[in-house]
This record gives structure tokens, C-alpha cells and sequence, in this order.
């Protein structure tokens, strides 16, 4: 009752639920004596005690409707869509038929009056629009149910009765709202658009028709072929004895399953979720011992990108600003794509080379055993689970897989150097850039053949995704764009500046928050969310070397707006008034004053040595709370703190609000190291570019909970 739970958990992802049989057992709802489905609701006998005769004639009058209206597993209340194409269905029928459901299984009197019918009403809409891994107070959402009216009130003490309440609310949640959700839809995350932790609902005769096709593709390419051992039929199994079937059994359902993630034009991503496999220490440090083994074996050293785009631009700036042609590039099913042949040979010879190279005899021996290892686990049959067939893949990697990020980076990695050697190579006399990250090409050049050889020598790979592939330059099959985006950030191809992509920070907030069990520390939570660990501060945008100030304005402008629209739909989520108050004390301290200091640092470190970075420190004041402003004042339950908010962006306001002597700049303790020049605070050309800062940055959504509802 105190630790913070999940709703939607209980019918996430429940693909093979077939039937109410498979959660409760048709026994329990038979049997003459009640006791039993009593337990079975409160999981402690000692509440059981405690049941008062209304209550336990309730609970049976709801085991009785329960037998009556589950038979046909509720489909009967679900208007099926006759569709056969999947799209998703509207939440709010998916709302209002578990509703009435529920309202002719759960007796009247069960309230006591219609505040509490209203209240358990909200927390079933709440499990059906919540997100993926989202966790709840219940608590806070039963503050206000009312323990005086019957049959509440006639247990005593009350402290039972609230956990009375709590253990039945959990239990509708387990095995009656979810049995509905999950007979009759499929309910997953998707990659349809940036809401990455937005849950959709499916009706599941659709998601399984599609399910079945991907599969049936997926044996006709042999990507994967079915495993008889593990797959056989019910005739065939009644020739295998007791021992052998339930060996079967157990092996069957170790074996991990394969999920599919939704992508745009009907598309998908193959996912296969394993369990919890790792034992103990041991294990878990065998694993990352494998993984850096094959981290040693690439060789590849870890440069950021920002240190590569940043030498690119000195040459640039030193040949002059010559033409810089652009290509962005990705593969796709770059796990898939991999010859499991060439991967193993791949592993052999960086292993030779390794053991040449290496002059340690310890080291030689223990790399020696880990290729062993990695070598024997590759070449074990991977089995993977749709539905209760098993299959082999044997096709390349597959996603989900423990070892599939490093082996395909070392894979990639070869293959790079046997293709792309000659664009690789870092020239005095040329400006030149190529990064891979993962399955993401970023290729710079100042050479217009050397552009045209870099697609020729790609077109190697047979997985180019040439839809998602861009140039600055004419090419009658590619895509043309004066900006490419890469990796989360937007690059001008004439001037070369950076700027954050705006895939960042559109769409609605709450879905690129985790709201995680962490919730239980809510100052924590919050604070690992809106401080610079939760706002990433780096050179590559922050970057006075190729970024002019007005950019970096905009930017810092942007970075606070992001920070403060988590803020606020945090506060708008899980918080109450008077926590929402207590808040803004935090985003003074980690927003206004450390994340400024961040941003500052950042900037001071990267800019032209013969430049200055003319700054007031309340104007980076100023922007935290003006986003801040902005952001409480479009999150409605957030409205109450403009006041407090304004009063805030009075008192940083040098650059149009009243003058008042301030320090410029300040030490580390706060104290004042040079006083504010009214010159500097109230510069002409930053009023100019202050005053585009009255609205949010486009794309940005701020928390609406009704609207949020209506849209879904």
C-alpha cells in the first residue's frame, strides 16, 4: 500500500491470453463456500477476519455476477471492429466498455454513495490512458474516498478497512480489468511517432492477423525455420512420456518471445524479450567481461562527435569555406542484415590479430578463453517463441539479445574498412568526416566526386535505407535537404551551425518521461529529470566556435523550456498544490542557477580564443523562469504558480524590467565576483533577441490532462 504500483503492467504485452479461464480458475468461482474467492480477492487471511457480513454478501453478490457475465469472456460487451487492417482503436470505448462492465459485475452498495463510485470510477480511466511502466499512488487518488458511509464504516479499525479497499481495487485491476483489455485488444508501445512510452490499444483478432503474417514471412525468408523438438502437436506429444512432456514444458518457457514493434507504413521491428536469465555475480561479470573482450577486438576508439564536427570545422575554416557536401545515411535491420558466417570469421581474425599484437601472457590467456566463450555461445541454436511455437533464427542477430549491440559493432566496423576504406582516411589536405553510429552514417566531404564515390561504395551494403537517406547536393534518387538531421541534432549545411532536432522536444512530454517506481522519492525523481542529468549540456550545440550568439540564445532559450516543461508535467502528473510550492525551490537550484552554470561553462570552454562571451547571469535567470512562465501557464494544473513565478521573473529581469544593482557574474558560493554594467544587461541587439522569446519554441506541448484524453 505504500510503494507506488503499476496498472498498466497487468495487460501490457498479453499477446497469448486467450480465455478468463487462463486467470482465475473457473473452480474458484463454482465452489459452495465463498472463503476461497474471499482469499483469492485479499490475499491475507487476516482481512478475511475482518469482513464484515455486508461486505462478504457484497463480495459474493460480485462473485455470482462474475460467473454470470465472464462466460463468453466479456466479449459480448466489445463491438468488435471488422476491419482486417490494423490501426488502433479509440481509448475512450476501450474506457467505457470495461466500465460497464464492471458496473454490472461490482454490486451498487459496494460504494456506499456516488463520490466513491466517482473515485473508483477515475481510477479505471486512469489504468486505461495510463503509459507504459507509469506508477501510481493510489493513495493519493483515494484521499478523498469516504470511510464513513456503509459498508466502510462498519469495519473497525478503520486502518482495515483502507486496506480492504486498496487489496479489492488491486485485484479489479489484476484479473478483471485486464482480462477484458487483454482478451479482447493487444495493447503495446509503437514506434509510430516521437510518444515513445504511449500505450496503443489494438483489437486483437487484427493484431494476431498481422502477427501471424510477419511470422509466416519471416519462415518463407528463412530468417527463422521452426524448432520440432519444442513445437510438437497434442498427437505427437501423447507419444513422449509425463516426464519428457513437462521437461518440454519447462525448457519452452524459458525460451524468451519474440515481439513486434510497430513502425510507421505498416512496417515493424522484430524484438525478442528475454528473462532474467543472469543467476548470480558470476554470471553477470562473465557478461561484461564478454562484452569488453569485443569492445578490445573492434579497436575502434570512442571520439565524440562533437570533437570530430569540431576539428572538421577548423579545416574548413582554414581552407577558406570551400563547399561541404553532405550525406546522411541508415541501414536497415542492421541486426538482421548480418551474415552469421562472415561475423564468426570476423571474430576469429580480430582475435589472431589480437593475439600477434598483445605482449601480456595474461591477457593473452583470458582473451583467449572469452573468444572461446563467445564463439561456443554463437554457435548454439538461438530459440526464440511466437505464441507457443518455437523457432530457431538463422538469419544474422536478433534484437533483445545480450551480445547483439557489440557483435554487430564489430561487425560494421570490418565491413566499414573493407568498403568505405578510402572515405575513412583522415587527410591534411582535405575536409573530410565520417561517422557511424551504430546503424547511422553522417559522411562530410569537400569534394563532390569523392560525395558521389562514398554512395557508390555504400551501395555494398545491401540494406541501405535510401528513404531515410539525404544529401545537400543534386541527385536524381535522393533525397535533397539544405539541413540534415542526424542523431538528435539538425546540421546547416551552408554554415555549418547546430542546432538541437526538433524530434527532441515535440509531441507531448509525458510520454518521453519514465515515470518509474523512483516516483517514491518525488524531490529525487524529479530533480534526476529536470537537472543537467536529465538535460544533456554538451559542446556540440553550445558551441560559440561555428554557432553565432543569436543560435545560442535560441538555444539556451530552448534547453530551459525543455527542462521546465518536465517540470511541470511532473508536477501536473504526480503532485499536489502545496508539493507543486514546495517544487519550485527545486528548479531554482537545479534549473535557474546549476543548469545555467552548466551552460555557461559549456559555452566559455568553446569559443574562438581571441572572442568574449558578454553575459549577465541574470539573463540566463531570466530564460529559466520565462520558460518556466510559459510552460505553467499552458499546463493548467499548474496555473496557481504563475504568481509565484512572476514574482521570480521580476526580480532577474535586467534586461527589460526595472534596474537594480546585481552581480554579473558570481563565484561558486554565490558571492559577487564582478556587478552587473547596465550597458551589458540591457545590450540592444539581446533585447531584440529576448523579445522572439515570448512563446514556446514550435513543437513544444505542454500537459493538458482532459485534452490529453480526448485526443488519445
Amino acid at each position: 500500500m505504500d510503494n507506488p504500483i503499476c496498472l498498466s503492467y497487468y495487460f501490457v504485452n498479453k499477446q497469448n491470453l486467450r480465455s478468463f479461464g487462463n486467470i482465475i480458475k473457473w473452480k474458484t468461482l463454482k465452489e459452495e463456500s465463498d472463503i476461497p474467492f474471499y482469499k483469492l480477492i485479499l490475499g491475507v487471511e487476516s482481512l478475511v477476519s475482518d469482513l464484515t457480513p455486508q461486505l462478504k454478501a457484497i463480495l459474493s453478490t460480485l462473485k455470482e455476477n462474475l460467473r454470470n457475465k465472464s462466460k463468453h469472456d466479456f466479449r459480448d460487451y466489445f463491438s468488435m471492429d471488422e476491419a482486417l487492417f490494423l490501426q488502433p482503436a479509440d481509448k475512450e470505448s476501450v474506457y467505457n466498455n470495461c466500465w460497464k462492465v464492471l458496473c454490472e459485475i461490482i454490486p451498487k452498495n459496494f460504494y456506499g454513495n456516488n463520490q466513491n463510485s466517482k473515485i473508483f470510477k477515475k481510477i479505471i480511466k486512469i489504468a486505461v490512458y495510463s503509459m507504459k511502466r507509469q506508477h501510481f499512488y493510489l493513495e493519493k487518488i483515494f484521499i478523498k474516498w469516504d470511510f464513513s458511509v456503509s459498508p466502510w464504516s462498519t469495519i473497525i479499525p478503520e486502518v482495515s478497512s483502507k486496506k480492504i479497499m486498496y487489496s479489492i481495487l488491486k485485484w479489479v485491476i489484476k484479473y478483471l480489468l485486464s482480462s477484458m483489455i487483454g482478451i479482447n485488444y493487444y495493447v503495446t508501445t509503437c514506434k509510430l511517432d516521437a510518444n515513445e512510452n504511449k500505450l496503443y490499444y489494438f483489437w486483437k483478432h487484427q493484431w494476431q492477423s498481422f502477427y501471424d503474417r510477419k511470422i509466416s514471412k519471416m519462415v518463407s525468408t528463412n530468417i527463422i525455420n521452426k524448432c520440432i523438438p519444442y513445437s510438437l502437436g497434442k498427437k505427437s506429444k501423447k507419444n513422449h512420456s509425463l516426464a519428457d512432456r513437462k521437461k518440454l514444458k519447462v525448457i519452452g518457457k524459458d525460451i524468451p518471445k519474440l515481439y513486434l514493434t510497430l513502425k510507421p507504413n505498416c512496417d515493424c521491428r522484430p524484438i525478442v524479450c528475454y528473462k532474467s536469465d543472469i543467476k548470480n555475480a558470476l554470471e553477470k561479470y562473465k557478461i561484461k567481461e564478454r562484452k569488453k573482450f569485443l569492445r578490445m577486438l573492434n579497436g575502434k576508439p570512442m571520439v565524440k562527435i562533437e570533437i570530430q564536427y569540431n576539428n572538421m570545422y577548423a579545416k574548413w575554416l582554414k581552407a577558406n569555406k570551400p563547399k561541404l557536401y553532405f550525406i546522411k545515411t541508415d541501414l536497415s535491420n542492421a541486426f538482421g542484415s548480418i551474415n552469421r558466417e562472415k561475423l564468426l570469421k570476423i571474430l576469429s581474425e580480430s582475435h589472431m590479430n589480437f593475439q600477434r599484437t598483445e605482449k601480456d601472457i595474461y591477457m593473452k590467456k583470458k582473451m583467449a578463453q572469452q573468444f572461446r566463450d563467445i564463439n561456443t555461445e554463437l554457435r548454439k541454436p538461438l530459440l526464440i517463441r511466437a505464441g507457443s511455437t518455437v523457432y530457431e533464427w538463422k538469419e544474422g542477430l536478433v534484437q533483445g539479445y545480450k551480445y547483439s549491440p557489440a557483435l554487430s559493432e564489430l561487425y560494421y566496423s570490418y565491413m566499414d574498412k573493407l568498403y568505405l576504406h578510402e572515405h575513412m582516411k583522415i587527410t591534411e589536405n582535405q575536409v573530410k568526416l565520417f561517422i557511424r553510429v551504430v546503424d547511422d552514417y553522417l559522411y562530410v566531404t569537400d569534394l563532390l566526386e569523392d560525395a558521389l564515390k562514398f554512395l557508390d561504395a555504400l551501395s555494398n551494403y545491401k540494406n541501405v535505407n535510401y528513404e531515410k537517406t539525404a544529401v545537400n547536393f543534386p541527385h536524381k534518387n535522393i533525397k535533397y535537404s539544405d539541413e540534415i538531421f542526424f542523431l538528435g541534432y539538425c546540421y546547416n549545411t551552408s554554415n555549418l551551425q547546430v542546432s538541437r532536432a526538433s524530434n527532441i522536444y515535440s509531441g507531448q512530454m509525458c510520454y518521453k518521461i519514465a515515470f518509474s517506481s523512483g516516483i517514491s522519492n518525488l524531490y529525487k525523481f524529479t530533480d534526476s529529470r529536470v537537472g543537467q542529468s536529465g538535460i544533456p549540456i554538451n559542446s556540440h550545440i553550445f558551441n560559440l566556435n561555428y554557432n553565432n550568439e543569436e543560435i545560442i540564445w535560441k538555444h539556451i532559450f530552448t534547453t530551459f523550456c525543455l527542462s521546465a516543461n518536465k517540470f511541470c508535467t511532473i508536477l501536473a502528473i504526480l503532485c499536489s498544490e502545496q508539493e507543486m510550492v514546495n517544487l519550485l525551490q527545486l528548479y531554482k537550484k537545479r534549473v535557474s542557477v546549476k543548469l545555467s552554470n552548466a551552460i555557461i561553462d559549456m559555452l566559455i570552454r568553446n569559443k574562438p580564443k581571441d572572442s568574449h562571451f558578454i553575459y549577465c547571469i541574470n539573463h540566463f535567470r531570466y530564460l529559466s523562469w520565462k520558460a518556466l512562465y510559459l510552460c505553467a501557464k499552458f499546463t493548467p494544473k499548474c496555473s496557481g504558480l504563475v504568481p509565484l513565478i512572476n514574482d521570480y521573473l521580476a526580480k532577474s529581469n535586467c534586461v527589460f524590467g526595472k534596474w537594480r544593482e546585481h552581480a554579473r557574474q558570481i563565484d561558486a558560493n554565490g558571492e559577487c565576483l564582478r556587478p552587473a554594467v547596465r550597458g551589458i544587461c540591457r545590450r540592444t541587439d539581446l533585447r531584440k533577441i529576448f523579445q522572439d522569446f515570448n512563446e514556446l519554441p514550435k513543437g513544444f506541448e505542454c500537459y493538458h490532462h482532459k485534452k490529453l484524453m480526448l485526443i488519445q
